[in-house]
């Protein structure tokens, strides 16, 4: 595959099947350093067409707490006792 610019999804598909057989690649080696090219073009096209919007805070603590086998009690009693609103553990109850 040529290197070339991703200026729409064939491209983009073609792009992801190169980087694929490269994936093994050798650093400093021209399919390394191929592989770090698509890569880079295929980012640049992913968050201008595939962009990931962040989580909301509460689903950023919630992945937090899950990722670490946590209960979200122990979330809840720590909140009352640094006085945080009724109304923020709700909103974090209804998402559980």
């Amino acid at each position: 595959m040529e290197i070339k610019p991703i200026k729409n999804e064939t491209d983009y598909q073609e792009a992801l099947q190169e980087i694929e057989a490269l994936f093994d690649a050798s650093i400093n080696t021209p399919e390394g350093q191929k592989l770090e090219i698509l890569t880079t073009l295929v980012e640049v096209y992913e968050q201008q067409y595939y962009p990931i919007e962040p989580p909301s805070p509460i689903e950023a603590i919630l992945y937090h707490l899950e990722s670490r086998y946590s209960d979200v009690s122990v979330l809840i009693e720590g909140l009352k006792r640094r006085g945080v609103s009724e109304e923020i553990m709700k909103k974090l109850l209804r998402k559980v």
